[in-house]
């Protein structure tokens, strides 16, 4: 971890076919039938309250982040959660605040929502050319911006991907073939169970320092993926240490991003063209996993030319069906350059590090605080093994129906540590839109809070306590008919985002995610080491940071072969 980023933790089902929200007062929780919400399938609400909407105050360019004005909850990285849902506990259901660098106009609006019905309303006016996340990161803008400009190889690849208009849609299209649609994420499975079970037999020699582990994992896993390799960096025995720096370098700049947006001295700065400690070394760090993943693909392509691909897994891989598909479309309108097609690899390979290692650090901070949970998953993962007659992880492990439990599991974590704060950030591009009663003009900016609503005790019962029964079929058909449904809604469900700007990669991601716990569960009963103390209760143990993701500071690990 850089200086600068151990300095700023030291300072600070169905989708239009649910019932209108009604939010139930604790009278009616405390009436409760279900153990996992607030209320029964056939309670009929004594209080509702219709959704209001507040307009939070906010100053011109500042937005609300002067909490003392503003009344919002203090802006702090370290306690993300916390303060989104304090937010919401204060404004509501639906409320418009100022947001640096995400918002729209003098005041950096943005309306803030949490019925997913109504966020449907805005998917739809998203348009051809929809409004995406990206192009609100202005670090990484910025730096694409200045690698166009001076001509860098790559530079204006991404710099287009992070853009809203049409070139955004000539990249996109090009980055998600071959990852998005299930035939092609599942073709990348076998790769991904050879990868993982390479990397869980490293765990124990990362006990100390499991983020890195799970950064190391994700990236063996990607790697599995877009090249068909198997460098197994996670192991602990491999001496390619060129890929270690790539995953610290990743995630030391990703890592800034947020810490980045969230200065507005930093933003102004950069453009008076002034280069701030805080933003060279998040772009030192870019550039120096970029440039070890450009080194990488220029490898695979000289190996490529030469006929040197040894198997199936190569063959299949990502990179090598990308740049079939890239020298295929040469003469043709839209067709990538060669440059162009390898930026599209690497920044698949440097997301894939920081999202799933978030993801999966998470979950497995859960599993070991909760042994109950991890045995109930030992046992599903175990059976399939046993069912599949091959003695290890195969793809008809993974069959939706055999999957359940670690469906809940990871749907569990999302609901109380999502490795995103929000998952959903839309504008109405093509025209106005009603949000609940109200007219929202044209282009505005919306955000889906996805989790507050899962951590109110009104709508779940001891939201703090991890307890992945709450997604099985009885309590979701329980949920039914309730105001408690919504946490049953598609878009609550990943942390992935939806619609035309849905992460390209996040079929892979969710195999990775499930194929590397289920592989853990199976390898080793995972604990909270005895050196720790005290030892944390539940995940309000645990401190965090939010960079580009929120990553946990997950405590040192106790590893016991199950076999």
């Amino acid at each position: 971890m850089s200086q600068t980023r151990r300095a700023l933790l030291a300072a600070s089902t169905r989708t239009n076919s649910f019932p209108a929200l009604r939010w139930k007062s604790s009278i009616e929780a405390e009436a409760s039938q279900c153990p996992h919400h607030a209320g029964g399938k056939n309670d009929a609400p004594n209080v509702t309250k219709e959704v209001k909407f507040v307009n939070v105050p906010k100053l011109p360019f500042l937005g609300s982040f002067v909490s003392s004005y503003s009344g919002t909850a203090k802006f702090d990285l370290t306690k993300s959660y916390d303060m989104w849902l304090e937010n919401h506990q204060k404004f509501g259901h639906f409320y418009s605040s100022g947001m640096l660098a995400i918002g729209k106009g003098l005041f950096n609006e943005v309306f803030i929502l949490t019925d997913p019905n109504e966020m449907m309303k805005v998917i739809r006016k998203e348009g051809p050319l929809p409004f995406g996340p990206l192009a609100l990161q202005w670090p990484l803008t910025e730096y694409y911006k200045e690698r166009k400009e001076n001509g860098s190889p790559g530079g204006s690849a991404g710099s287009g991907l992070m853009s809203n208009g049409s070139d955004w849609q000539k990249y996109r299209r090009f980055i998600q073939s071959d990852l998005l649609h299930p035939t092609s994420a599942k073709g990348y499975i076998a790769g991904i169970i050879k990868a993982s079970q390479m990397a869980s037999q490293g765990a124990p020699k990362h006990s100390k320092d499991i983020a890195e582990y799970m950064a190391l994992a994700s990236f063996d896993m990607f790697t599995s993926v877009a090249f068909g390799e198997f460098p197994g960096i996670s192991t602990g025995e491999s001496d390619q240490k060129e890929y270690e720096e790539f995953c610290r370098s990743a995630l030391g700049g990703l890592g800034l991003v947020l810490p980045l947006i969230g200065n507005p001295l930093e933003m102004l700065q950069r453009k008076m063209g002034i280069k701030t400690k805080l933003y060279a070394e998040f772009e030192d760090n870019f550039s120096k996993a970029r440039e070890i993943a450009h080194e990488k693909v220029k490898l695979f392509r000289a190996r490529k030319a030469t006929g040197e691909l040894q198997n199936d897994f190569e063959a299949n891989s990502y990179a090598n069906l990308s740049i079939d598909r890239q020298q295929k479309a040469i003469g043709e309108e839209d067709a990538l350059t060669e440059d162009e097609a390898t930026e599209m690899i690497v920044l698949g390979l440097i997301a894939a590090v920081d999202t799933t290692s978030a993801y999966l650090n998470w979950t497995l901070t859960h599993l070991a605080m909760n042994p109950d949970a991890q045995e109930e998953l030992y046992k599903e993962v175990s059976s399939n093994v046993a069912d599949s007659g091959a003695g290890v992880l195969t793809e008809s492990c993974f069959g939706k129906s055999k999957i359940s439990y670690l469906d809940a599991v990871l749907r569990e974590n999302h609901r109380m540590t999502s490795p995103i704060a929000f998952n959903l950030n839309k504008e109405n591009v093509t025209g106005d839109v009603e949000i609940h009663g109200k007219t929202i003009p044209q282009g505005s900016m919306f955000l889906l809070d996805v989790r507050s609503v899962g951590m109110d005790p009104t709508m779940v019962k001891d939201p703090n306590t991890f307890d992945p029964s709450r997604w099985s079929k009885e309590e979701v058909e329980a949920r039914r008919g309730t105001p408690a449904e919504v946490l049953d809604h598609p878009l609550y469900k990943e942390p992935f985002s939806a619609g035309a700007r849905k992460c390209p990669g996040s079929r892979v991601a969710n195999y990775e995610a499930k194929i590397m716990l289920a592989q853990l569960v199976l390898d080793w009963k995972i604990t909270i080491a005895d050196s720790v103390n005290p030892k944390p209760e539940s995940w309000r143990d645990i401190k965090y940071f939010q960079g580009l993701t929120i990553q946990p500071e997950v405590p040192e690990l106790s590893f016991e072969r199950r076999r």
